[in-house]
């Protein structure tokens, strides 16, 4: 009964590949491919009787046309058979199927029959036929492995073949190239070793004597240096002026031509700008912030307005008085200018008390100085304005710890409310660059960057970054979503460079941050 109920499954795997495998007519395999599928049509439906009536039709077709069994043929109609405890016509199946595959010479179908046969042996009972069909599979498949073997041996002789014949080109090719000895190729390369190791000690023999000799010409550069300027302290300075064209106006403005003086240690990277056409004066200026500043002089008011819009410079000192003319007016313009605004200006003038300091307020200047000036007291200020500079760095870091909080506080600094405004808007553009508010601003890059660190000490893609993970903390702390949905909504397009760069800048753990109890935030 149970094996009843196997049947159609047993002809479902293997409906498909009941067809021989032979060179016969189209014809003929359309008729063949036709009753096996009402074959399995029958079978499915349980009609087995009608079944193994077609099964007779097939056999009698395939003897008339002389199409031998195939494995999964066999299965098939032995299913039939079985299905109907037909043993006697499953005996005849049988063994017409084992004179089919004693008569066939090709061995792997030969071997897929003969493996068939055997089970179906064993299904009905017939142990001295199975054995029978065992020792024939055993030779077939002998014959299929000795052919394999015999391939392999062929297709190892081909290969040995084709090294034999490369041996032979590279021989061949031998007489092309000139060989040396294995013994006089280590002597060749002991002496090449040997050459080049005398050639570097005397490099290093040549250089050594080259800085002994630079370092005598620096000091005696140092010795020229101070008479120079020892001299010049004695005598009054003629300067030597050179005209240059600006580029707004027809104005021919004048500059001093110094020599380049080295210095013994690093150079400086911020820049000062003295704006004083008194050579004395700025020798004594210089002698002051030299250690701290590149100085860069200029003389004239275009000159001066031109270099501290080029240049940017961290300082500017300006004399009140300019070849006759106001120079209070030139650090109000630079007070003015947007571009300029920023820069701290040191004002020099002549007048004491309410006036001088009246003088400052006029031009808008950082701090003044009464001529001739007190190097102590000019340099503490000096220092107070860098201070003053850190501590609005300082300031502003604050700022921005508090801006996406309910103790946010005001920012007096109109350009950099707009570059925070404008970065607020778009956190969440993960393609925002600070290219982008330069735009909007209409500064070049290099400028807006040099205010921006002026300040707030900050790199503009710093500035962003510190904005958007400010904004993400704020977010993690109300749970206003999972940290990779805050990622994308503070411009991170990755979740992990999000948490390694929140890790970095709070030294906290998203996910910790995250999880953690309201009442420990």
């Amino acid at each position: 009964m149970y094996r009843i109920l196997l049947i159609p499954a047993i002809l479902l795997f293997h409906c498909l590949g009941a067809l021989p495998v032979s060179g016969q007519n189209s014809a003929v395999m359309d008729t063949l491919a036709g009753k096996l599928s009402v074959m399995v049509a029958l079978a499915q439906a349980g009609n087995f009787e009608q079944a193994q009536v077609e099964v007779e039709s097939l056999r009698e077709f395939m003897k008339r046309y002389d199409i031998p069994v195939t494995a999964r043929a066999l299965t098939l109609m032995s299913g039939i058979y079985q299905a109907n405890s037909d043993e006697r016509s499953a005996t005849t199946l049988l063994h017409s199927a084992e004179m089919d595959a004693r008569k066939d010479a090709n061995p792997f179908t030969k071997s897929d029959l003969l493996q068939a046969l055997v089970q179906e042996y064993r299904k009905w009972q017939m142990p001295d036929q199975a054995l029978t069909c065992q020792q024939l599979l055993t030779v077939a498949q002998d014959s299929i492995k000795a052919r394999e073997r015999k391939a392999e041996a062929i297709g190892m002789r081909q290969k040995y073949d084709s090294l034999a014949v490369l041996h032979q080109l590279e021989l061949s090719n031998q007489g092309n190239y000139y060989q040396i000895p294995k013994d006089r190729a280590l002597i060749y390369g002991s002496l090449a070793g040997l050459i080049l190791l005398i050639l570097l000690i005397r490099n290093m023999t040549i250089d050594t004597r080259w800085q002994k000799l630079l370092r005598k010409k620096e000091q005696e550069w140092e010795l020229v240096k101070a008479n120079l300027e020892h001299e010049a302290q004695k005598a009054p300075f003629t300067p030597v002026l050179t005209p240059e064209p600006e580029a707004n106006n027809s104005i021919v403005s004048t500059r001093i031509q110094e020599p380049w003086t080295p210095g013994p240690g690093p150079k400086p990277h911020q820049i000062c700008l003295l704006i004083e056409p008194n050579r004395q004066v700025v020798l004594y200026l210089k002698s002051l912030l030299s250690d701290r500043f590149q100085i860069e002089t200029a003389q004239t008011q275009s000159e001066a307005l031109e270099m501290a819009n080029e240049m940017l410079p961290d300082l500017i000192v300006c004399d009140a008085l300019i070849n006759g003319h106001a120079g209070i007016e030139i650090a109000r313009q630079i007070k003015l200018s947007e571009r300029t605004n920023h820069i701290p200006v040191v004002l020099l003038t002549d007048k004491f008390g309410n006036e001088g300091k009246l003088d400052a307020l006029r031009a808008g200047a950082d701090a003044w100085f009464t001529r001739p000036v007190i190097d102590d007291e000019f340099d503490a200020s000096v220092q107070r304005l860098l201070e003053a500079r850190k501590i609005k760095h300082e300031q502003f870091s604050r700022f921005l710890q508090l801006y996406f909080s309910d103790n946010r506080v005001a920012l007096q600094n109109p350009f950099l409310q707009q570059i925070v405004q404008l970065i607020e808007t778009n956190l969440a553009n993960p393609d925002f660059l600070p290219d982008d508010i330069a735009k909007k601003l209409q500064l070049s890059r290099s400028h807006y960057a040099k205010k921006l660190m002026v300040l707030t000490g900050k790199e503009p893609v710093q500035l962003i970054r510190e904005l958007r993970l400010e904004k993400a903390k704020v977010l993690l702390e109300k749970r206003a979503g999972t940290p990779q949905a805050i990622s994308e909504l503070v411009g991170f397009s990755n979740p992990g460079t999000f948490a390694l760069a929140f890790k970095e800048y709070f030294g906290e753990n998203t996910l910790l941050l995250y999880s953690m109890p309201q009442g420990r935030l």
